[in-house]
């Protein structure tokens, strides 16, 4: 067997792996949709009953009161959660769809060459002529990660103009609505006063959420102010602490090398939390004429070099995106050295 009819094979079953998972797709959206559905029927029963009694004092108790409240606030709470898990599932929906149509295009073009290649043999290359492969996995990984990228993009502003405002606008109606109770005030603002404090709190995690899938001060400031915000992100939530220096004149990159290194050491750091229970994190970036490099130090466990990351590629894949080398090792004092050197290409000059 050739390696063309290799690779076909091989396409061939990654395009029947992702059917069946757009298939399970499927059915966990529309799981999700009904449960939304019938988590809004919830919600306006409950604010319905609140506005009866609102309308007419006499005909709740407000013990019937409260609980309608605190049913509203719980079905508000689970829908946009659900919501939120319906936009990811629907977002890795549509790249499914677009990932399985470039493979299916890769696929269809090698198919395409190797039947040409039957029909007229190519001359062999001369001896210092490279073999060019039919198929630049490169350029399809490429691809793959631009399309991740736009899915955060998209993500990121549907979450900033949904869930994010609608968590805004339930401060400011449990405001209003703790003036207009008149029933057993001291309790009523007691309940609405947690609500407030429980959706504010909502509000930050969800703000946190936009920030992680795509730090929108990563286009306006760059790469170093962008990991100081992610960096201290994460010692506030791991109550840990994460060292950053950079070292050297900092610079703006090309976006798409920009949003390439921050996704890098993301992936690399939450690696060492999570999957090597690291406690101690050093991360150095030292800017040069013509590299960058990176040094990431932490204790924990040894992991394997070029292991599946959190974004679900591996370390190697994210290096050969930017060009760069890449170099792993245990040292004798227990830590574990990550070090990615990346050549530096200037940032595009705007013309006005």
């Amino acid at each position: 067997m050739t390696a063309s009819q290799d690779l076909i094979q091989g396409f061939t079953a990654e395009q029947q792996r992702l059917d069946m998972e757009i298939r399970e797709l499927d059915l966990l959206v529309g799981s999700t949709k009904t449960e939304v559905d019938r988590l809004k029927a919830r919600e306006e029963q409950a604010r319905a009953r609140i506005d009866e009694a609102r309308a007419d004092p006499s005909r709740a108790t407000p013990d019937e009161v409260f609980s309608a409240a605190d049913e509203h606030s719980a079905a508000l709470a689970r829908r946009v959660t659900m919501e939120g898990q319906l936009a990811q599932l629907q977002a890795k929906r549509k790249l499914l769809d677009r990932v399985n149509s470039l493979i299916g295009q890769a696929q269809e073009q090698l198919e395409e060459q190797s039947r040409q290649a039957e029909a007229a043999p190519a001359p062999p290359p001369a001896p210092d002529e490279p073999r060019e492969g039919p198929v630049d996995d490169t350029r399809l990984l490429q691809a793959v990660v631009e399309t991740q990228e736009e899915e955060r993009r998209r993500i990121a502003r549907q979450v900033h103009d949904g869930p994010a405002q609608a968590m805004a606008n339930v401060v400011l109606q449990s405001e209003i609505s703790e003036r207009l109770y008149e029933v057993d005030r001291d309790r009523s603002r007691q309940e609405l006063g947690a609500l407030r404090q429980m959706v504010n709190k909502t509000l930050q995690e969800l703000r946190g959420f936009i920030f992680e899938l795509r730090p929108m001060i990563l286009d306006d400031l760059g790469l170093v102010p962008t990991l100081r915000r992610y960096i201290q992100t994460l010692n506030d939530k791991h109550k840990m602490k994460i060292d950053l220096a950079s070292n050297g004149r900092d610079r703006r990159l090309p976006p798409e090398d920009e949003i390439a290194v921050f996704r890098l050491i993301q992936d690399s750091v939450v690696e060492r939390i999570e999957k090597a229970q690291a406690k101690q994190i050093s991360l150095r970036l030292d800017w040069k004429e013509e590299t960058l490099d990176i040094l990431l130090q932490s204790d924990g466990r040894d992991l394997p070099t070029d292991g599946e990351l959190t974004s679900g590629l591996r370390r190697s894949e994210r290096v050969s995106l930017l060009r760069g080398r890449l170099q792993q090792e245990a040292r004798a004092d227990g830590t574990v050295a990550v070090l990615v050197s990346v050549p530096i290409r200037p940032a595009p000059t705007l013309i006005s």
